[in-house]
């Protein structure tokens, strides 16, 4: 499994980094694909880019504390509609709230990428 960089590296409210990579191996598109997010006290986490995935992980600042939730919205293979062995492309975006008491968005990420 060879991890290959998508892109340059993005950043989520200057402090979140997030790099999208692709599994030279995989050949279905939903497998094919993760991102790579780097956040304080967090270490790299990994997210598969697919419909309906997510994560959560804890934020301290001084006394307030809170959760960032990342999501996978709209995941869809290029060109529109392609089956995933016809595809030649994935597009999706990938979204970070920060959640309390309430939810804000404080980035998000638009992805394209090829599969090959």
């Amino acid at each position: 499994m060879a991890l290959v960089p998508v892109g340059s590296d993005h950043s989520i409210a200057g402090i979140i980094h997030v790099q999208i990579v692709r599994d030279d191996a995989a050949a279905d598109p939903q497998a094919a694909f993760s991102a790579q997010i780097n956040a304080p006290n967090l270490g790299m986490q990994t997210l598969p880019l697919n419909n309906d995935s997510t994560l959560n992980f804890p934020v301290r600042s001084g006394a307030m504390t809170g959760t960032i939730h990342v999501e996978v919205d709209d995941f869809r293979t290029l060109p529109a509609g392609a089956s995933p062995s016809a595809a030649t492309a994935i597009a999706c975006s990938i979204v970070f709230k920060l959640q309390e008491f309430f939810s804000i968005t404080l980035g998000s990420v638009p992805v394209t990428a090829a599969l090959k």
